[in-house]
């Protein structure tokens, strides 16, 4: 084969490619609810009871399908207050990710993903008139998933659902002898603004 033919084959050959994935970087300030689990609330409950969490993502996807994310949250009064006392929990998570970049990695587009991970999670329970406060860290994992629209290169919103799980029991006996040991557990709902870079 003639080098001019080769050199036109390749030419041809690379404008028919599609153009290489490239990575993507998002920071996620996000707003939501806690509900199920520990937080004793149904959803809709849950948004009346003001069980809010709010927190930031901040993701990395290479080739707009597997990533890692960072998410950090907390929610105040997470297991409700009283004049006495109140609670809190925060989490503090690593997640794999894996989406579908639909209309891809640039302009309007939707993409949704899934998730899974490990982290920590810090509860803190004023015991309600009790001078016994639960304090704890606990290692913890999550998984969820959720949708990314973007109006443009750099602006889009989230939805998101997760569920949160303690791998250890904690001793809750200190508050209600009946309560005993038990994980934590919920589910957060939350919509966030996305970043994207």
């Amino acid at each position: 084969m003639s080098l001019k033919r080769t050199l036109a084959i390749t030419a041809l050959l690379s404008l028919s490619a599609p153009a290489a994935a490239r990575a993507d970087g998002f920071i996620v300030p996000f707003f939501g609810w806690n509900f199920g689990g520990n937080s004793g609330k149904e959803l809709s409950g849950a948004i009346d009871a003001n069980r809010v969490d709010w927190g930031v993502s901040l993701a990395f996807m290479s080739g707009g399908v597997l990533g890692l994310e960072a998410d950090l949250a907390h929610s105040p009064d997470f297991y409700g207050k009283t004049d006495v006392g109140g609670s809190s929990v925060s989490t503090a998570t690593g997640n794999l990710l894996i989406g579908i970049p639909i209309g891809g990695q640039k302009g309007v587009g939707f993409r949704p993903y899934g998730l899974v991970g490990l982290g920590v999670m810090r509860s803190n329970l004023d015991a309600f008139g009790n001078p016994s406060n639960v304090n704890t860290n606990s290692a913890t994992w999550d998984v969820g998933g959720g949708g990314m629209f973007f109006f443009g290169n750099h602006v889009g919103v989230r939805g998101d659902l997760r569920y949160f799980r303690t791998l250890n029991s904690i001793d809750f006996s200190v508050i209600d002898i009946t309560l005993g040991r038990r994980h934590i557990n919920f589910a957060r709902a939350s919509a966030g603004l996305v970043l994207r870079f």
